[in-house]
């Protein structure tokens, strides 16, 4: 056992000493006789074991409460590691669901990728395949401007370029321009017959059409006709949208092939929807109609609107990489 440190016993030793000093001085000078004297040492020796004792009996006291507190701390962090432990077994319980279940989830996100890459590349392939077979018939110059995306795609144009072939048309007109306008001028040039007009809203692209048919020596053949956007109300009455002015194509009837590719989808909702009621009347009896972009519902729904209200129109529909209606008329 440890003595109590030196702050605590050194008072008692000094006062048991002092007391027994002063007994001794007492029985010097015969203040007292042996026998008292002998008593008075022995009350300063039990007062100093008393107070030694009680010194003794607060600090262990003070050790035992402290160690009823760090026992107390050892308890609660033993039930907080026993219950992280418990929470470790039934997490490691559940491990292999889980590990299951990231594993199912893995192999579903696998299979959708695959599944993209897949049809991605067949797409890919499709088009490429288109753009050669169109490289191949219409011989154009060795730099020709880029398809898909914001243009046309390869097997769009494609079915366009086997109409001409098939038709020998007199007029083509397009509803947009741009890289399609330059392919469908050498497919008018191949065919030996024919001019196209591309309608374009926007004048700035206007002129950048109009640059890259003059650099294919296509000025001849293709005409780039800039008609802004106004305001145009169908005929029965409804609400007004924008569309390409009217006055600009007063001149074409007789329209052999339509291809409906513009206004862009962000102008108005059904934005190619007025194509209809302005250059369905101006198209030959055996005209072919192409819309273009038939996978967004805009489009689907123009096309079923041209049907019911053009007596004898009817569409099949081309599963082509953006979509396409192609129109004809009932004999």
């Amino acid at each position: 056992m440890r003595m109590p440190p030196a702050r605590l016993w050194v008072p008692i030793a000094a006062a048991t000493a002092a007391g027994l000093g002063l007994v001794g001085v007492l029985g010097a000078i015969g203040a007292v006789d042996g026998a008292v004297a002998l008593q008075l040492v022995v009350s300063v020796l039990t007062a100093a074991v008393a107070a030694g004792t009680a010194v003794m009996v607060r600090r262990h006291g003070a050790q035992l409460r402290r160690l009823r507190t760090d026992l107390g701390r050892i308890g609660a962090d033993q039930a907080d590691l026993r219950g992280r432990v418990d929470a470790g077994v039934a997490a490691v319980a559940e491990l292999p669901e889980a590990v299951r279940a990231v594993g199912a989830e893995q192999r579903t996100a696998f299979a959708r990728l695959s599944d993209h890459v897949t049809e991605r590349g067949r797409a890919d392939y499709e088009q490429q395949v288109a753009w050669q077979e169109l490289r191949d018939y219409l011989r154009p110059a060795p730099f020709m401007p880029a398809l898909r995306g914001w243009a046309a795609s390869p097997d769009v144009l494609r079915l366009l370029v086997e109409e001409i072939r098939d038709r020998a048309p007199k007029l083509v007109v397009e509803c947009g321009s741009g890289a399609s306008s330059v392919w469908l001028g050498y497919a008018l040039r191949r065919s030996g017959n024919g001019r196209l007009v591309a309608i374009e809203h926007d004048e700035r692209y206007a002129e950048l059409s109009r640059d890259l048919v003059a650099a294919h020596g296509l000025g001849d053949i293709v005409e780039v006709r800039h008609a802004p956007l106004r305001e145009w109300t169908p005929p029965g009455g409804g609400d007004p949208q924008p569309w390409y002015d009217t006055e600009a194509l007063g001149d074409l009837d007789g329209i052999d092939v339509l291809f409906v590719d513009g206004p862009p989808a962000r102008t108005a909702p059904q934005s190619r929807y007025p194509a209809g009621p302005v250059l369905l009347p101006r198209c030959s009896a055996d005209a072919v109609v192409v819309i273009d972009d038939t996978v967004r519902g805009d489009e689907r729904a123009t096309s079923d609107r041209w049907v019911a209200e053009h007596p004898g129109l009817r569409y099949r529909s081309v599963p082509l990489e953006k979509g396409a209606n192609v129109f004809t008329r009932t004999p």
